[in-house]
């Protein structure tokens, strides 16, 4: 089970400003990932090849859908030992 925290996508990518650099995979063959759109606020779930976004919403929305997608509860809201909020 992968954990996603919300605070790591909140520096902007170097060549799409509007985007997160931080990207969470889905399973490979889905060829898909989340990422935040950082004008809108929302969280996204987007094909690699295309870039074209299959799901948009809240960060809770976003995973429940990803979950779907994968057929299982793979993945958890929850900051890690590398969230940049997460006093040392």
């Amino acid at each position: 089970m992968g954990n996603i925290c919300e605070h790591q996508f909140e520096a902007p990518d170097n060549k799409e400003k509007d985007y997160s650099m931080t990207e969470y995979d889905l399973y490979a063959r889905l060829r898909m990932s989340i990422r935040k759109n950082l004008k809108t606020g929302d969280f996204e779930i987007f094909r690699l090849d295309s870039k074209s976004v299959v799901f948009k919403g809240d960060l809770f929305s976003v995973v429940q859908e990803a979950n779907r997608l994968e057929g299982a509860e793979n993945t958890s809201i929850k900051c890690g030992s590398l969230c940049p909020k997460k006093s040392n």
